[in-house]
């Protein structure tokens, strides 16, 4: 890959989001697949989490279509998360995949959890709310 095809951005997505864009057609996150120069990317933890909450044909058949260019990493074991990041147990693997990966942005819609980090950089990687990354797609649309 030149310099001239490497992406703008690497988004890790959160299970919450690949939910969303899968869970009815026409969804406005699946917005984000239609965002060009950015590399899309999710772990193999999170695609569990995915799995367990679809369970429609047509939802799974979705999930596959937008999977294409998703690109799903995993790793023999994965970093640590400080402690003092007040973060569920559940949550610190899909920071440090986010992380371990290189991504610039994980993008999550978990509030409960990731909220208080929205627009915060952690370790690299600026943890994003899905509204904030539709905005700016708004804004190159024509």
């Amino acid at each position: 890959m030149t310099s001239a095809d490497a992406p703008l951005a690497t988004m890790f997505l959160d299970a919450n989001v690949l939910i969303s864009a899968a869970w009815k057609s026409g969804s406005e996150i699946a917005l984000v697949w239609t965002m060009e120069g950015v590399r899309l990317i999710t772990s193999n933890y999170v695609m569990g989490e995915v799995q367990r909450n679809l369970h429609l044909v047509d939802q799974i058949a979705r999930l596959r279509v937008l999977m294409r260019t998703v690109q799903v990493v995993s790793f023999e074991k994965l970093i640590e998360i400080p402690e003092t990041m007040a973060l569920p147990e559940k949550d610190r693997p899909v920071l440090a995949a986010a992380v371990q990966a290189g991504a610039d942005h994980l993008v999550s819609g978990d509030k409960k959890h990731f909220g208080p980090w929205y627009g915060r950089t952690i370790r690299g990687v600026r943890i994003t709310a899905p509204t904030g990354l539709l905005t700016v797609l708004r804004f190159r649309l024509p």
